[in-house]
């Protein structure tokens, strides 16, 4: 009876022991973890749908046309010419020299009653008074000169003959001894006409 009584004892003490160490255990947890704070969420405040507002109506604005304004007009400086550049001198030509042993003076012309061709041979130029008489002057039928040392073709007896020709002279043989005259050209222009040619007059000058 008596260890009966002993048993329940030690029993009974080993239930507070336990209790009073999970006691103990559920402070040290309840120590050792941190309590929880609770944080009160913001309240949700519902935004309003934005109000469609109208698009604004696009007006079409016409650009300003361009006015055309008549701008006076701004004379241009002339141009300023360049200097002329300069030229060598050109060298005058050197005469030409006939090969002829007579010359001939350009022919003159003046109206008359009939048509012809005339002139003089002279052997100086510087002395008139020496003439070369029977010198032979060429045309269709050479003639020669008189003792005067004058020649005449005639072209037509009686009124105008127009037409050109020339004369020169040469020697018995034929062969030519002086310069060729100048294109002689006969025409049937009035007396009162400048430029009436009928009686012409061609000298040869040594």
């Amino acid at each position: 009876m008596y260890l009966k009584k002993r048993g329940m004892f030690l029993a009974l003490a080993l239930l507070f022991v336990g209790a009073l160490a999970c006691r103990t255990t559920d402070q040290l947890i309840a120590q050792a973890t941190p309590t929880r704070t609770r944080t009160p969420r913001p309240s949700f405040t519902p935004t309003p749908l934005p109000t469609d507002t109208p698009v604004p109506t696009m007006t079409a604005t016409l650009a300003p046309t361009a006015t055309a304004t008549n701008r006076p007009a701004t004379p241009r400086p002339a141009t300023p010419k360049p200097p002329p550049t300069a030229v060598p001198p050109t060298a005058a030509p050197k005469p030409t020299v006939s090969p002829f042993e007579f010359h001939v003076n350009p022919p003159t012309c003046t109206h008359s009653g009939k048509t012809f061709i005339k002139g003089t041979v002279y052997n100086d130029k510087n002395d008139p008074s020496n003439r070369y008489a029977g010198a032979i002057v060429a045309f269709f039928d050479p003639v020669k000169t008189d003792w005067n040392g004058e020649y005449t073709f005639i072209l037509s007896d009686q009124g105008a003959r127009p037409g050109t020709w020339a004369v020169w002279l040469v020697d018995p043989s034929h062969k030519r001894k002086s310069d060729i005259s100048a294109p002689i050209t006969t025409n049937n222009l009035g007396p009162d006409n400048p430029a009436s040619c009928w009686a012409v007059v061609v000298d040869f000058w040594k």
